[in-house]
């Protein structure tokens, strides 16, 4: 299986075995078709002929790449060989985005304390005392942004208190 992000080259490379000699067959035209999984062409068509390789005769190769996330099937022919296929998986978001917005430095936490003198109803149930935090915001911006004016997600998790009296949550969790 190859697996990939949007846009990302990746090669495809079919090797091809004599089955009388056991040795590589070189000089040969070695056809590619990549499909949607269930085996519907791609619009437009990612289709053509691997090149041999300089290197070693009889490995053929060519880099390509998909520019929508998705599921497909490369099919690599070639006369009086056997049909190869193998699946592609193209990733719907940059995994290598995604690992880069989650540095450090990209990762803002704040602590919300609970301010005010009558406790709302939630509040109540998860026995904030006065002054101590309520819950926590995760903000995560990407790698290139400049500023928080923009996040790429962000999350809450609420305090819950076993007294009103308590100085610590014990534990940190969904409000409800």
């Amino acid at each position: 299986m190859i697996r990939v992000n949007i846009g990302e080259p990746f090669s495809i490379t079919v090797v091809l075995i004599d089955e009388s000699t056991g040795k590589l067959s070189s000089g040969q035209e070695v056809y590619f078709d990549i499909r949607y999984v269930n085996d519907q062409p791609l619009t437009p068509t990612l289709s053509g002929i691997l090149i041999e390789s300089t290197v070693e005769t009889g490995i053929y190769k060519k880099e390509v790449s998909i520019q929508d996330h998705g599921r497909y099937i490369v099919y690599a022919t070639c006369s009086g060989f056997l049909t190869n296929t193998e699946d592609i998986i193209v990733n719907e978001e940059n995994i290598y985005s995604l690992t880069k917005s989650n540095r450090s430095y990209n990762v803002s936490v704040e602590d919300v304390v609970r301010g005010n003198s009558i406790p709302t109803s939630s509040q109540t149930i998860r026995k904030v005392p006065l002054n101590k935090t309520d819950y926590l915001v995760t903000k995560i911006k990407d790698d290139s942004a400049v500023n928080w004016s923009t996040t790429t997600t962000s999350g809450v998790v609420w305090a819950w208190y076993n007294s009103i009296t308590d100085d610590l949550p014990y534990r940190m969790g969904a409000e409800s």
